[in-house]
């Protein structure tokens, strides 16, 4: 039986389902949606990650720039387009700049700039994980090589710093806040996330 998935977002938690869910069973149909225009490019400075932190960031390296390798510290938004890339190619549909409406439990039409479903869609589940906000931290890139002892070089000429403490550098590129318990380990920690969700769901007697 073909099971219908609706990923309600766009975060590294819900692309990680996605792909581990596709990697299991290739039948699956998901449907990715979100209102922006673009997987990761449009999104604000967010923590970035080491690609040998996690296995499946080591799938993605094809869809980096060339000169990355697995000790390469990447920016958040690359590995969330890269996430992004590696979901549609595994056969993942994502409607961008779309919305749902819902006809009945389970039941949408999506509707948007992006494709349109102009029948409603019955999906078997919807994959939208609460997000419990917790520590907030503050952001900023620059260019490297930089004076900020904490920086982490992203080997693309710039680097990255996140503090508890606001920063306030003229020199900084990029500024952004975000909450969670240590930005250094969020890729890995969300990705294990996503992954842990897709298992338990598969593993399901509704889904089985």
């Amino acid at each position: 039986m073909i099971m219908r998935i609706l990923v309600n977002g766009i975060t590294i938690r819900h692309l990680a389902f996605a792909i581990e869910v596709l990697i299991t069973d290739a039948d699956a149909r998901i449907h990715i949606i979100t209102e922006e225009p673009e997987i990761g490019l449009s999104q604000s400075l967010q923590p970035g990650s080491k690609l040998n932190t996690h296995p499946m960031l080591k799938i993605l390296i094809r869809h980096l720039p060339r000169d990355t390798d697995t000790n390469t510290f990447v920016r958040g938004m690359w590995i969330s387009r890269a996430l992004g890339i590696e979901s549609a190619e595994r056969g993942a549909t994502i409607h961008l700049r779309s919305s749902l409406i819902e006809i009945t439990d389970k039941t949408f039409q999506i509707v948007g700039a992006g494709q349109k479903s102009i029948d409603p869609i019955i999906f078997d589940y919807e994959y939208d994980p609460e997000f419990n906000e917790s520590e907030k931290w503050f952001g900023a890139s620059f260019s490297c090589p930089c004076s900020e002892k904490e920086c982490l070089p992203r080997g693309d000429g710039t680097c990255e710093q996140w503090s508890r403490k606001p920063i306030q550098k003229t020199t900084a590129l990029e500024t952004s806040t975000w909450f969670g318990d240590d930005p250094f380990e969020a890729v890995s920690v969300e990705l294990e996330k996503g992954i842990a969700d897709a298992r338990e769901y598969l593993q399901s007697p509704k889904y089985s």
